[in-house]
């Protein structure tokens, strides 16, 4: 019981959900939804964190991150609700800066 209070706390404030994964109807689209178990993080952590992994993503291939839209939950209720974030994103590759001669 000891060891398993320390994980469960430790593993609390960890955001879940599926991987990035493209829309159907628009392959350069992705999608990102974070869950928060039990209500921790807070909902700005969450959204930062979110936002955090979509940005490494789109870094990995080169390109920028450009949020199309984002759903915030209102967060934990007595119905079991939990802070939820979701963002609709693009990867921008960005022209390289000109040289100033």
């Amino acid at each position: 019981m000891r060891l398993t209070l320390p994980l469960l706390l430790a593993l609390a404030g960890c955001a879940t959900g599926p991987a990035i994964t493209p829309m159907a109807t628009a392959p350069d689209v992705f999608v990102i939804a974070r869950e928060s178990p039990g209500g921790f993080p807070p909902i700005d952590k969450l959204k930062a964190n979110t936002l955090d992994e979509a940005r490494r993503f789109c870094a990995a291939h080169q390109a920028a991150l450009e949020v199309i839209d984002s759903q915030v939950s209102s967060g934990w209720n007595m119905t079991g609700n939990t802070p939820r974030f979701q963002a609709r994103f693009r990867c921008v590759v960005r022209p390289a800066e000109a040289s100033l001669g």
